[in-house]
């Protein structure tokens, strides 16, 4: 025991006077702190986007709420503008400001990775006439960022902590056989593989410890608290990353070999790992499953477009036909805004039904590519890893599919809602804002 606790203070002051360590350490916290900062910032800027569409929202429905309620007081006349009357379900649901915002506000720990933020939108706009909801995204990112990833903390911890894990552990043996003390070590009535091991260990710990206080300090300084579930979760998994990391340093240093070709080796497995790996799983899934592209996708929905050209008299007089309340104009006659309304609401439903099938055989496509890429994650840690983080910052792919799926949802409630309001031309009052769809 007493030559374990020789080791291990001496162990302690060599990396202690090692200025190599000291400056990578300082610099682990200072690109964490930054990579926060970073995070912090597009948190901010998502929520100051949700905060104002949230608020011009409110705004819109409260002033026409205002306005239908003068009219039902008698304090003011129904204006004969169909598109300023309050009291027309194709105003409050369809036309102009009208419409309700689904957002997807950022979790606690959304500093901590953009993930698929920057891909996927995080709020959308529904309205009766909306296309594509779920797929709506008004915020336009910097190309660059989207092509080459933002700074966060997930790519600190998944990127360049198993840099400093590396420096710290290639030359564990070989620095002691080059520098001529390992035949001191060697007269410890000590194992090799086990002062090895003990060493190895000494450093997983010493930099478990460090990762976690620069952990720490920089959540607190973002007002996140190190005592939240998230937190330990965020602090075991990179614990276990760290240990992965060290463990491999361990098996290299075991088979006895010069400092650089433990380097080298080292080097070569965190390029497999954190570089080759994830690229060769992409590649793999666009290569078995591949997607046809925007051009044809493009020119499918040309195709649609053109379909309902043709057959839009026939898809119009089915819908007269199915909804006698609405008198068909004659032909060649002028036709009134409800009766323009008639006819788009015929079209669209027609057109949903086809833009579905097709979207459909595409998602198909891009869903096997998603379900082959997540089969293969388990061969990098890399990978594991900063899907797991994802998760916690709640940037995943999986809470943008859930969310997409959440606002088609809420397109078809508030769409149903409105319509029936305008195809039984029932007025809407001011009762109705409290029945309206909400997401």
């Amino acid at each position: 025991m007493r030559t374990l606790l020789v080791m291990l203070w001496f162990e302690w002051l060599n990396l202690f006077r090692n200025r190599l360590v000291i400056v990578l350490a300082v610099l682990l916290l200072g690109s964490a702190y930054f990579a926060a900062y970073n995070g912090s910032k597009r948190v901010q800027k998502q929520q100051i986007i949700l905060q104002k569409v949230k608020q011009t929202e409110n705004t819109w429905y409260a002033e026409n709420k205002q306005r239908l309620d003068s009219i039902e007081k008698g304090l003011r006349q129904v204006p004969k503008e169909w598109y300023k009357d309050p009291t027309n379900p194709l105003v409050l649901g369809a036309v102009r400001g009208a419409g309700k915002y689904a957002v997807l506000p950022p979790k606690p720990m959304g500093l901590l990775s953009t993930g698929q933020s920057d891909i996927f939108p995080f709020y959308s706009k529904v309205s009766f006439f909306a296309e594509n909801a779920a797929q709506d995204n008004e915020n336009f990112e910097n190309p660059f960022n989207t092509a080459l990833g933002e700074f966060d903390l997930a790519f600190v911890l998944v990127f360049l902590l198993p840099l400093l894990i590396i420096s710290l552990g290639y030359d564990v043996f070989s620095a002691e056989r080059e520098q001529g003390t390992l035949r001191l070590v060697m007269a410890m009535p000590v194992q090799l593989t086990k002062w090895l091991f003990q060493k190895i260990l000494f450093r997983y710990l010493l930099l478990s410890l460090l990762a976690t206080i620069i952990l720490a300090a920089v959540l607190l300084s973002f007002a996140i608290s190190p005592f939240s579930l998230s937190f330990v979760y965020l602090i075991i998994s990179t614990l276990l990353y760290t240990l992965f990391w060290f463990s491999a340093a361990f098996i290299v240093n075991l088979w006895q070999r010069s400092s650089a070709f433990n380097a080298a080796a080292l080097l070569s497995l965190w390029i497999f790992f954190a570089i080759i790996a994830p690229g060769t799983v992409n590649l793999m899934a666009f290569t078995l499953y591949p997607v046809p592209s925007r051009v044809v996708y493009v020119n499918a929905n040309r195709a649609i477009d053109q379909q309902l050209e043709q057959q839009e008299q026939t898809i119009v007089a089915n819908f007269y036909a199915k909804n006698p309340q609405f008198k068909q104009p004659a032909e060649g006659s002028p036709k009134t805004w409800r009766e323009r309304f008639v006819e788009t609401i015929a079209l669209r439903e027609y057109k949903i039904q086809q833009q579905a099938k097709l979207d459909s055989s595409f998602q198909q496509k891009i869903n096997q590519q998603r379900q082959f890429a997540n089969r293969l994650q388990w061969s990098s840690p890399a990978i594991v890893f900063q899907q797991y983080l994802n998760q916690l910052a709640g940037t995943d792919t999986q809470t943008y599919l859930l969310f997409q799926a959440q606002v088609a949802d809420f397109q078809r409630r508030w769409e149903a809602y409105f319509k029936d309001k305008f195809i039984s031309q029932k007025p809407i009052t001011t009762q109705d804002f409290a029945q309206f769809p909400q997401f």
